[in-house]
């Protein structure tokens, strides 16, 4: 399985990157270096946040609600929640691995054609905390995923998310835990 989601990743990543500019819509304007840079400081602000556990600074991130699809989830749908949604999962990801750092791959960089910032990112750190009533194996982790943030240019807010990942032992536990 994990051969085919990196198989997919570097898919997704050609695709999105070997597309030339003359293939996207005449009528798209070009987004300014400094848009570009405010949008991909949302973004990283956002990582910051999840690692520095502050919840504050991750929702500082998002308008009151976002899109967001998780291509490697069972519910692979786009669904819209409230961003306060995403900072408590967010948080409750921490609280399981309190000692959890961002890093990247990639980016986040903007296209220069549209209001999509990429990152490719990977996160480690150890599962020890209990979050969720999901006790800890006291084991690393090591995951990592490439994601898509739709910016709103005006606000520099995230909209809508396209994640691709793979997942820790407690988020497939919580995955597997009854409802």
């Amino acid at each position: 399985m994990f051969k085919r989601i990196a198989a997919y990743s570097s898919f997704l990543l050609t695709a999105l990157f070997s597309t030339p500019v003359r293939s996207l819509s005449a009528s798209s304007p070009m987004i300014s270096t400094e848009l570009a840079l405010a949008m991909e400081a949302t973004v990283r602000r956002y990582f910051q946040g999840v690692t520095e556990k502050d919840s504050e600074m991750i929702r500082s991130c998002f308008g009151e609600s976002a899109t967001i699809r998780d291509v490697c989830a069972l519910q692979s749908s786009r669904r819209t929640v409230p961003a306060t949604q995403l900072v408590d999962r967010c948080m409750q990801f921490v609280t399981a691995h309190p000692d959890c750092v961002v890093q990247f791959h990639y980016g986040p960089e903007c296209s220069r054609q549209s209001n999509w910032v990429f990152a490719h990112w990977y996160e480690t750190g150890t599962w020890s905390g209990t979050s969720c009533d999901i006790e800890p194996n006291h084991q690393p982790m090591a995951v990592e995923g490439q994601t898509r943030f739709k910016v709103c240019s005006d606000t520099l807010k995230i909209q809508e998310l396209v994640v691709t990942r793979t997942f820790t032992e407690w988020e497939r536990m919580l995955l597997e835990k009854p409802q």
